[in-house]
């Protein structure tokens, strides 16, 4: 009996039931970003950004279709800075191009609208992945959200809590490591370098101080100003328990396919486990 390929449109389907596209932001680039809809899945892979070696580890593994959170190129730049590459020169985009292209790969990108799930998606699968009892949340927008600790804390303690839930002992902290803190916000992946004033959101929400992705140092000044101290992750630190989960529910929706959480990002660089 003949068995009925699993086509790409069809995971993504339904994905979309899950995390509707129109419920990101609006102008976001979100769904197929590279390959035919139409591709036979031979497996799924899920990662935060699509880069050379996930790419080498999903070939290997035989995932050709890619669940990605980020950006799958690097944009070009004219700047009158420096001198850089013509667009069909930059180094990494020829690298995932020559990979993608000869694994007939197809990659599906979720941003905003995984970001904007609630439970399963980036703000609170960052702030379950600390793994704090007793935790309240008491007040909330569509991508961040203030809670309250059952007993207060010093900036130092929640930096250990911080660096032991995320699995990662770089981050870093500004501001009052003394200071004892009941209520924070998460603000995850790129918000601590582009969304200006989001910490002073959450501080007139009633957070007391902020954990966020990347860094703009500017923007970590005003919170500095605002009395906020400030824990550091990394982008991608702050986003992959989310990518882990997405790859957990697309285990249970297509058990006839293999769907793996493939690690991506700076610390996936030197990790023996990826390939």
């Amino acid at each position: 009996m003949k068995t009925t390929q699993l086509l790409a449109h069809e995971v993504a389907h339904t994905f979309e039931t899950i995390a509707p596209l129109d419920s990101g932001v609006a102008g976001d680039e979100l769904g197929f970003v590279f390959g035919s809809p139409e591709t036979a899945v031979t497996g799924v892979g899920c990662m935060w950004s699509v880069q050379g070696n996930s790419l080498k580890a999903c070939i290997q593994q035989g995932l050709n279709m890619i669940v990605c959170h980020e950006g799958l190129w690097l944009p070009a730049q004219t700047s009158p800075w420096y001198d850089g590459p013509e667009e069909q020169e930059i180094f990494s985009n020829i690298l995932r191009k020559q990979l993608l292209n000869e694994q007939n790969m197809v990659v599906y990108r979720s941003h905003s609208n995984w970001d904007a799930l609630p439970k399963d998606g980036v703000p609170d699968q960052a702030v379950a992945a600390l793994q704090l009892k007793g935790l309240k949340r008491v007040a909330q927008q569509k991508f961040f959200s203030v809670h309250e600790l059952e007993t207060p804390m010093t900036m130092s303690d929640l930096l250990a809590v911080t660096e032991k839930g995320l699995g990662f002992a770089g981050c870093r902290l500004f501001g009052d490591a003394a200071k004892p803190i009941h209520r924070f916000a998460v603000l995850i992946g790129g918000f601590g370098e582009n969304q200006w004033h989001m910490p002073q959101a959450a501080r007139d929400m009633g957070a007391e101080a902020v954990l966020i992705g990347e860094m703009s140092e500017f923007l970590v000044i005003a919170c500095l100003e605002m009395g906020l101290p400030v824990i550091e992750t990394l982008h991608s630190v702050s986003e992959i328990p989310a990518i882990k989960r997405q790859a957990d529910i697309l285990k249970r929706l297509f058990p006839e396919v293999p769907v793996q959480y493939v690690p991506s990002g700076i610390c996936s660089y030197g990790n023996p486990d990826l390939l």
